[in-house]
């Protein structure tokens, strides 16, 4: 069957055409086009994964495409009737026999949806507060509400933007959706590759080069897709061979992979698609998000870095030789041109363009540059393959947002955000440094079965108000829920991105996740250090900003040798304590404990290299 007369294909071609479309003509309103964007979803979501896999039960498909026609009808019907729809009034109009029908439909469509492309953990997350919404006027104190009747449910999920069609789809239909076609054109052109290839230029002949290069290609492969599963795939499968080729065991080598890809979320200027949430919850601009994040998506990096090459030390690793290096004439300068509408991105969204305005003008940008050179030339095929594959990288967003939407319209309507932020300070006893500990701990369960977007909008709800009571920066609150939804992602017992790059490096996922929430352990101190003093999230003055990051730098690196076990030679077990203590003294923003835990520093250091020295003469001798 040619590839055209696929019936996923045609569907996720169609979806990436229809946004195309309306960025260049304008958007419909509201509804109809949050509705649309919903029906391709489910559309391609039921025909690129089956409801079975057995060769024995084929005739189970056709309830996939009747499943899909079914999503784009629904689509169909909330263009039609968007007027009416837009201009009635909620919980006070009747409702129709039809809204019913597809109001339940789309509910359900969408739960089976989200079981099939994000996993069992949404689903029934999803499924527990439909229950409750139900239920409500049934339990006991603060749980209890006045409860939803049938009509209302219908009213809240299908006929109001304050349900399905509510802000978390609504980024994604605006914004998000826009951001993965662009990664998706520049992957295309050969931007991936550049990102690969300029990242193992760069470090590949220093010490631990091919995992140096790793975490750099992570990162600037973060800029453009934002997800930390694809950048494991698309890069570890050439990074993680040339890690073990050098020295690096199968597992350090995925736990590398994993915590690099994860930080890509971090990255501006396209960080994760919960990023894009945050700006609208905040109502503040994307550049303001993105601005924030650079100084703590540094800091990620910097610790990755700084964690290998005491690791690459400890093992007496080498880099790349020549021969191995990429070649920079043929390799690098042959697409260098490609990074220009990266930057074109970054320049249009700081400018204030609209995130869809600035993505819409890059998508475009990305093909006239490809043109330039034979190597990077996109053909018709090429444009195809990639509206396909960015539609399909969208349904790892939009699938999850429409659920949320689901979610947030029960919390909404039962007032369980405000109850949950009383239970919260009641358990951490009004102490903030105890309500840190709490929603740090409940957003990495949270994220152990959500995707970080997900997990980000729930914690936005449920925790951000708790963090927000104690006169914290509304953004550093929510960048800090931001933060640990994303390192969910390599946070055993659940890790996505860890087991993604154990089952390219032929590791075990058990072993592989625990490295990789080792290697970031350094990381997991930087949210509370941006809470306690915003200046590293540029919030404050230039003198504060510098001095309190130089301090964290400091921090992290004294942690970093604590868990190598590595500065110039091995350290014993009381270097490392104080290498520890040292670390947390650098990294809580004050200056007296910042200036004692540098002259801590700087004593272990000391002694550390009195040591190597002494080492060197021994084996001399």
């Amino acid at each position: 069957m040619s590839l055209l007369l696929k019936p996923a294909f045609l569907v996720a071609v169609c979806w990436s055409l229809f946004h195309i479309y309306t960025a260049a003509a304008g958007a419909f309103p509201a509804m109809a086009q949050r509705a649309i964007h919903i029906g391709f979803a489910l559309a391609l979501a039921f025909l690129i994964f089956p409801i079975s896999k057995d060769e024995n039960k084929k005739w189970l498909r056709s309830f996939d495409y009747l499943f899909a026609f079914w999503s784009l009808v629904i689509a169909a019907y909330v263009f039609v009737e968007v007027e009416r729809i837009s201009s009635r009034v909620w919980f006070v109009d009747d409702i129709t026999g039809w809204d019913y029908v597809f109001g339940i439909s789309l509910t359900l469509l969408l739960l089976e949806a989200c079981r099939r492309a994000v996993g069992k953990a949404m689903t029934i997350l999803a499924a527990i507060f439909l229950l409750y919404g139900f239920c409500g006027h049934l339990l006991p104190g603060l749980l209890a509400h006045r409860g939803l009747s049938l009509k209302s449910l219908i009213d809240l999920q299908f006929l109001s933007p304050q349900g399905i069609f509510g802000v978390p789809l609504a980024v994604s239909a605006d914004s998000v959706f826009y951001f993965v076609l662009f990664g998706a054109f520049l992957e295309k052109s050969g931007g991936g590759k550049l990102f690969t290839d300029l990242a193992f230029w760069l470090t590949g002949r220093f010490k631990g080069g091919p995992a140096k290069a790793t975490i750099l290609s992570g990162g600037l492969m973060g800029s453009i897709s934002g997800s930390a599963v694809a950048n494991v795939v698309a890069s570890g499968i050439f990074t993680i061979p040339l890690m073990k080729r050098t020295g690096f065991s199968p597992r350090f080598a995925a736990a590398v992979e994993a915590v690099s890809s994860t930080g890509g979320q971090l990255m501006p200027p396209v960080m994760g698609a919960a990023a894009f949430v945050m700006a609208e919850t905040l109502g503040m601009p994307y550049a303001t998000i993105a601005l924030a994040a650079i100084i703590p998506s540094l800091l990620f990096y910097v610790q990755n870095f700084l964690v290998v090459h005491l690791q690459a030390s400890k093992q007496g690793m080498r880099g790349l030789t020549k021969e191995e290096m990429p070649d920079f004439k043929q390799e690098v300068k042959a697409r260098i041109h490609m990074l220009i509408p990266l930057v074109m991105l970054f320049c249009l969204v700081v400018s204030g363009y609209s995130l869809l305005t600035s993505a819409f003008y890059s998508i475009i940008a990305t093909f006239v540059f490809s043109l330039l050179r034979k190597s990077t030339r996109m053909n018709l095929q090429d444009i195809l393959e990639a509206l396909e594959s960015g539609a399909k990288q969208s349904l790892q967003v939009a699938i999850p947002c429409g659920v949320a939407g689901i979610v947030i319209g029960i919390i909404s309507f039962s007032g369980l955000g405000l109850k949950f932020t009383e239970l919260v300070l009641t358990l951490s006893f009004g102490n903030l440094y105890m309500t840190l500990l709490l929603v740090a701990l409940a957003m990495i369960i949270l994220g152990m079965g959500l995707p970080t977007t997900s997990a980000y909008i729930m914690g936005a709800i449920l925790l951000a108000p708790a963090l927000v009571r104690f006169g914290i920066v509304d953004l550093a609150a929510h960048m800090f829920i931001f933060y640990f939804a994303i390192l969910s992602m390599i946070t055993p017992p659940v890790a996505l991105a860890s087991y993604s790059a154990a089952g390219i490096a032929g590791a075990s996922m058990s072993q592989t996740g625990w490295t990789s929430m080792f290697l970031a352990a350094s990381s997991f101190l930087i949210p509370f250090a941006f809470v306690i003093n915003p200046a590293i999230l540029l919030i404050g003055t230039p003198t504060e900003i510098v001095l309190i990051t130089l301090f964290t730098c400091l921090g992290i690196f004294a942690l970093s040798a604590a868990i190598i076990g590595h500065v110039y030679t091995e350290t014993s077990i009381l270097v490392r304590g104080g290498l520890f203590i040292a670390s947390i003294l650098l990294i809580f923003p004050e200056i007296v404990t910042s200036l004692v835990g540098t002259a801590i520093l700087a004593a272990f250091l000391l002694l550390q290299k009195t040591r190597a020295r002494q080492v060197e003469r021994v084996v001399m001798q």
